[in-house]
């Protein structure tokens, strides 16, 4: 008997087809993004960093000019940087977001334009670093407080953590710590600027490359060790725990005749707002989360003086668009730094009275005026500052686009608008030394960033179409070259080197303790110990005087007359003074080879870095 031959069971793939059913599920019809996509993305991104890191060491500092980093780093880092962005706008683009392949391009990016300071100098940025591990040295050392040295011990909060920090790990050289701090500082701010995103934007895609903005944008500098920096981390977090748990209105709609003309106006606007934020949690955890809240609030209080005055406008702004329930909130936001200021900083408020209110209302004064006075220096400073202030149009350019774009398509937007907008209230209060525009602009950018993305994004969870992907990248690369210029122009007076760090050492191992120490211009890495010991002097500060008068013997001569003192010039201050114009062009070297020989004047060292004279007084007489 023959053997009947087999019968082909049909193949449910067959069968699918044949009947007109789907097809079988494919890396493609799924939405999932094959393995081999990630693994290639992720090493472009170390590439990036290895390649960044590598040629940022090349850089001799020597070689950096009044133009900063811009003319210095090889092509090699510009290599790096591009394919950090196009790193990231690929793996944003990918059908299915992967947070640690954007977790990885971030912190490469983050790196890629911040690390400069600890890989090419291997030293803390800005001469405020080494004042910072100053104090906190002085208040581990003492275990007290002088309101009366200086204003940083009436706001001593965040160096009593970094005094804290020294003790607890027994380390008591913090400069390694304060060197990486602005790589460390924006690897901190990752968590709360994402959670801030995504509760004002439309879909994760938009919240990460509103992130990816803001690093690519932040070029204010103020990620160092510091007061400023640790408070608005703490603003941050604050925010964004308040958006994620504690939105929606902070009234009944309909109760009063305001409450429901405000309401129906904001929904008008945004009609995302009432869905957005609308959480309630456990009675229990919702009490903890507030009185975490209200010290944060204290922590900034007794940190820093100008960011607890930016959470107030930025906190009415949530609450007059619902999405702050917490009424109170804003109130004792403003309790907390005025009484800080009436009662914890009296002393200070006595002596300086007249600083903090002399311009109040003067608001020409407060911004284009103390902007105006910084268009001048060398013609290298010059373009530095244009390329800031056009970087910073720039920005906010595309976030009004951006409002506009988002009240067109019903995204959401007002809330991020009036959160960007919401600092510039404090314009009309006083100019904060001539930064306060700066500082604003860094108060507004979490929030601008979330508007700036959406000309280019989608508000569906879809990835990055090939058009706007192309858009994205060449915005982010336009910023990040803008950056790269922006925050390094100043390199040559911001940054320090080894040898300046030994003629200060020199400095303290010669001069007795209580000693006059006089700087020309006051820029110098000094103060990171024996901040107490001294009484420190400067002839020029480091900013722009039109038609500088030339530096004499006779004012450092004035300062000496009774007791005699130790005067210091370093390579730093000379930038400052030439970048800044604080003295006319090549005036330090003058000044020092003409008192060098006058009467009672002596050069008591001299390397590469700089040079220290001591002047006899009139007690040590003639």
């Amino acid at each position: 008997m023959a053997a009947s031959p087999p019968v082909r069971t049909p193949h449910r793939h067959d069968a699918q087809l044949r009947d007109g059913g789907a097809k079988p599920p494919t890396h493609r019809n799924l939405g999932l993004t094959p393995a081999w996509h990630v693994g290639a993305l992720a090493a472009v991104a170390a590439a990036a960093l290895v390649l960044g890191v590598w040629s940022m060491a090349q850089v001799d500092p020597l070689r950096i000019d009044g133009a900063g980093l811009i003319d210095v780093l090889p092509p090699a880092y510009f290599v790096a940087l591009a394919l950090s962005l196009v790193g990231f706008v690929a793996s944003l683009s990918l059908r299915r977001l992967v947070p640690a392949l954007l977790t990885w391009q971030l912190l490469v990016t983050a790196v890629v334009l911040n690390g400069a300071d600890p890989v090419i100098h291997g030293l803390p940025r800005l001469e405020a670093s080494f004042r910072h591990l100053g104090i906190a040295d002085n208040i581990a050392q003492t275990g007290q407080l002088d309101p009366g040295l200086d204003a940083y011990f009436n706001w001593p909060g965040f160096f009593n953590l970094l005094g804290m920090l020294s003790g607890a790990s027994g380390a008591k050289d913090l400069m390694g710590i304060a060197t990486w701090a602005p790589v460390g500082i924006n690897i901190l701010m990752l968590a709360p600027l994402l959670a801030l995103a995504r509760r004002l934007t439309a879909n994760p895609r938009q919240a990460w490359a509103a992130v990816w903005i803001f690093y690519l944008a932040s070029w204010i500098g103020q990620d160092y060790l510091s007061p400023q920096a640790y408070s608005f981390f703490l603003l941050l977090t604050l925010v964004a725990c308040l958006l994620s748990v504690f939105g929606g209105w902070a009234w009944p709609t309909e109760r009063t005749r305001f409450s429901r003309w405000l309401s129906r106006n904001v929904s008008k606007l945004d009609g995302a707002v009432p869905r957005q934020g609308v959480m309630e949690p456990p009675r229990t955890d919702a009490a903890v989360l507030v009185v975490v809240c209200g010290l944060m609030l204290l922590a900034m209080t007794a940190s820093h003086q100008l960011t607890p005055y930016a959470v107030i406008p930025i906190l009415a702004a949530m609450l007059l668009t619902g999405r702050l329930r917490l009424r109170f909130l804003p109130v004792l936001a403003v309790i907390l730094p005025v009484g800080w200021l009436l009662f914890a900083a009296s002393a200070f408020l006595q002596g300086h009275f007249g600083q903090l209110f002399g311009s109040l209302g003067d608001i020409g004064a407060n911004s284009f005026g103390a902007l105006s006075t910084r268009v001048s220096g060398s013609d290298a400073h010059v373009f530095v500052v244009y390329t800031r202030m056009a970087e910073v149009a720039l920005v906010w350019i595309l976030a009004a686009v951006g409002a506009f774009v988002g009240y067109r398509r019903k995204a959401p937007w007002l809330t991020a608008a009036a959160g960007a907008l919401a600092p510039l209230v404090l314009i009309p209060l006083q100019p904060y030394g001539g930064e306060l525009l700066l500082r604003l602009y860094l108060f507004s950018l979490p929030f601008a960033v979330c508007l700036v993305v959406l000309p280019l994004m989608s508000d569906k969870s879809a990835g990055l179409g090939m058009r706007r992907a192309i858009g994205l990248l060449l915005m982010g690369a336009v910023l990040a070259t803008a950056t790269v210029v922006s925050r390094y122009g100043n390199d040559s007076m911001e940054s320090f080197n080894n040898d300046e760090i030994a003629v200060v050492n020199r400095l303290y191992s010669m001069a007795p303790t209580g000693s006059i120490l006089i700087e020309a211009v006051r820029n110098t890495p000094w103060r990171f110990q024996h901040y107490a010991d001294y009484d420190y002097r400067s002839l020029v500060a480091a900013e722009p005087v039109p038609n500088a008068a030339p530096l004499t013997c006779d004012a450092a001569n004035k300062i000496a007359h009774k007791a005699g003192a130790y005067l210091i010039v370093t390579e730093s201050q000379q930038a400052a003074a030439d970048l800044r114009g604080s003295t006319p062009a090549g005036d330090l070297q003058r000044f020092i080879a003409t008192c060098a020989t006058s009467p009672g004047w002596t050069k008591v060292y001299e390397n590469a870095g700089g040079v220290i004279f001591h002047i006899q007084g009139v007690s040590n007489g003639k």
